[in-house]
């Protein structure tokens, strides 16, 4: 089993904090009229190599509205997969497309793990997008 990358995982606990900071600035996705906005949590550019997965964990606020979307560079088939602090997997995109989302609201903060399986014979570079 492939173990998380520290370095990807320290990043993404930096990124995060940030965002949730009342007084940083966030990237926003959309807005409407009523001043409710959408912003990115996480927004990475990535690679996930031939038959592997990469790992992403990140801490995920109760009642808050997450969308989580993977989309690949076309040359294979990737998976989306969404597992609470338990273990238990809470939502998940396993089509044939490397085009996934997946959309959480926790009942309670905590830790969050997404995986993105690649089914492909070559690597996909991959976007990953967390927004609420």
């Amino acid at each position: 089993m492939k173990t998380i990358n520290t370095l990807k995982a320290f990043a993404a606990a930096i990124i995060l904090a940030v965002s949730f900071n009342a007084n940083a600035t966030a990237n926003p996705v959309e807005s409407d009229s009523n001043s409710n906005s959408t912003y990115y949590v996480f927004n990475r550019y990535d690679n996930v190599q031939a038959h592997d997965y990469d790992i992403w964990e990140f801490t995920l606020l109760a009642g808050e509205s997450y969308l989580i979307v993977v989309e690949g560079d076309g040359d294979t088939d990737l998976d989306l997969y969404v597992y609470d602090e338990n273990g238990n997997e809470i939502d998940n995109d396993t089509d044939y497309t490397d085009y996934c989302i997946c959309s959480v609201t926790p009942r309670w903060t905590g830790k969050f793990r997404i995986k993105v399986k690649n089914y492909g014979d070559v690597y996909n570079h991959y976007n990953l997008r967390v927004s609420r």
